[in-house]
């Protein structure tokens, strides 16, 4: 009697090519759940670029008061590097005020103040023998609370407008466009205010409390001590060599 041959069973191609994916897939998907074991079950965290958006507000008299102090006579270019470092100003606005009269010294002055890249915000003062006074902290309080929460684009007054101060459009950078404005998450809004009196206090206080980055830039031996407390940062300008003309 023959005996029996004996015959292994045969696995077709197409059933070995499925054996072959489905360990190849149980292999793929054990290692992602380890993974994951691993991480806690946590996605991974994708961190976004902050884009910084900078305010440069100066007070113009009280800049002025302090340079004369200091018999110094200030390089305005140079001041916007120095106190935004990192980021040009896409608003940088001078505030400041002038006589009743046109005075050709004011309109040199303020057209050097222009050049250097400051839209120039000019108030005057009354003519003689009517008593009222004049300040720009009115003004830099409300530019200062609307670029906090977003205006970029000021009108031009009509002061500005007799004077030929205002800047040219896009001096201080590029807008942002209505994708970046409206992703909040990618921008970080930022104010700078030079010399401010303390009647800037509460809108710098109030900026910060919308979530933006201030800044006060000023002299300890002139400025008062309610901005250390109010302002995210303070920046004492009194040891500073590059914000000056260079003497004689």
């Amino acid at each position: 009697m023959t005996p029996p041959t004996y015959r292994p069973n045969r696995i077709s191609s197409s059933e070995g090519r499925g054996s072959s994916r489905t360990g190849s897939s149980t292999r793929s998907r054990g290692g992602v759940g380890a993974g994951r074991s691993r991480k806690g079950g946590e996605a991974p965290v994708v961190r976004r670029s902050v884009r910084r958006v900078v305010g440069l507000f100066v007070d113009g008299p009280s800049l002025d008061r302090a340079a004369r102090r200091l018999l110094r006579r200030v390089d305005f270019a140079a001041l916007i590097r120095g106190v935004c470092p990192g980021a040009a100003p896409v608003v940088a606005r001078y505030y400041t005020v002038i006589p009743y009269e046109d005075d050709s010294r004011h309109r040199s002055f303020l057209d050097a103040v222009r050049g250097a890249g400051f839209d120039v915000i000019v108030k005057r003062l009354p003519p003689k023998g009517i008593n009222r006074q004049v300040s720009v902290d009115p003004d830099i309080a409300a530019d200062m609370m609307a670029f906090a929460f977003g205006h970029t684009d000021f009108a031009q007054s009509p002061e500005l407008h007799d004077l030929s101060l205002r800047s040219t459009a896009g001096a201080h950078g590029e807008q942002p466009d209505s994708a970046e404005a409206e992703d909040a998450r990618e921008v970080r809004r930022c104010v700078t205010v030079v010399c401010p009196s303390r009647e800037v206090a509460y809108p710098l206080w109030l900026a910060k409390q919308v979530g933006v980055d201030t800044t006060t830039a000023d002299f300890s031996k002139f400025a008062s001590g309610d901005f250390m407390r109010t302002a995210t940062k303070w920046m004492d300008l009194s040891d500073s060599e590059t914000i000056w003309v260079p003497r004689d």
